[in-house]
């Protein structure tokens, strides 16, 4: 199958990438308590603010809704991946504030400074701004190494007249057994914190729609029990939905039907072999009637 079902549903481009995308942001209510909250902490100047959610439940797209609602009132940044060394992270956050936008000497010296010496002139950097506060968003937080969390949270001590010089939100999975976590002595200096979790059962179908609308298609026929389905296979949680429904829309125009039915979802599921994949990555899955309807992916 190919993904030829743009034109068939009058789609212009693919409603279901896992690329994280603002425009596709679903307000559902674990997201809009998660944007009100961090969007009240962020407004106050809360020097950290921690964003926590299960793989796939849509951390990094809130990120991006974050930024498209600060843009104007803040200097955001996004780093997408917190795997940095303390000297990596302060020449981002040098480039990013425009440090070395003179070029020449500047540039040089950001290639040839150490870390003692980088963390230096990104104090001053930070000290001599003058405009909008700067926002950094940090994807993949619990993968921060130790000696750059030390860094961080020296950067955000920094105030004038009791205000943070940098603001720093972090996204994280929550702590798991065997898995990467945030360091406690940041988890602690957390002023604010929000928590995403799956869509219930009553938000799939909206989200779908809400998808297929953004992608410029009208909405589309979903037979009786299919969100069922959808949402016993996925357990709510967007990356899952969005698997799905991109392999079930596919196999939709293959067989030219405009409806999307739970048979489609179901071969959708054993193609994609997610029952293994939810096993090993997602905890929340407790298990639905359901699911015994899917077939066994074939052994390989």
């Amino acid at each position: 199958m190919h993904s030829s079902y743009e034109s068939f549903f009058g789609l212009f481009e693919r409603p279901f990438s896992l690329t994280p995308d603002a425009r596709y942001h679903y307000r559902s209510r674990a997201h809009g308590r998660a944007l009100g909250g961090l969007s009240t902490g962020i407004t106050r100047r809360a020097a950290v603010l921690l964003l926590t959610g299960d793989l796939g439940t849509g951390k990094s797209t809130l990120c991006r809704t974050l930024i498209r609602t600060f843009q104007r009132e803040a200097r955001v940044f996004y780093i997408a991946n917190a795997l940095l060394s303390p000297d990596e992270l302060y020449r981002r956050l040098l480039q990013d504030l425009g440090a070395t936008a003179a070029g020449g000497a500047a540039i040089e010296r950001l290639a040839e400074a150490g870390r003692d010496e980088l963390g230096r002139w990104l104090t001053e950097v930070l000290r001599a701004g003058t405009g909008p506060r700067p926002l950094i968003l940090m994807d993949e937080a619990h993968l921060l190494p130790p000696a750059t969390v030390d860094s961080l949270l020296g950067l955000v001590s920094l105030e004038t007249g009791g205000d943070p010089l940098l603001q720093v939100l972090l996204a994280s999975q929550p702590p798991t057994v065997g898995a990467p976590t945030l360091p406690r002595v940041i988890d602690d200096s957390v002023l604010h914190r929000a928590r995403l979790t799956a869509l219930d059962l009553d938000e799939c179908e909206p989200y779908i729609q809400h998808r297929l609308h953004v992608a410029g298609g009208a909405p589309i026929a979903i037979a009786p029990r299919t969100i069922d389905v959808v949402h016993a296979l996925s357990g709510g949680v967007p990356r899952l939905v969005n698997l799905l429904c991109e392999r079930a829309l596919q196999e939709a125009a293959a067989i030219r039907i405009r409806r999307l039915e739970p048979s489609m979802f179901e071969t959708a599921a054993a193609s994609l072999e997610l029952l293994r994949l939810r096993s090993k990555r997602f905890r929340w899955y407790g298990g639905h009637r359901v699911v015994a309807q899917v077939p066994a992916p074939a052994h390989r």
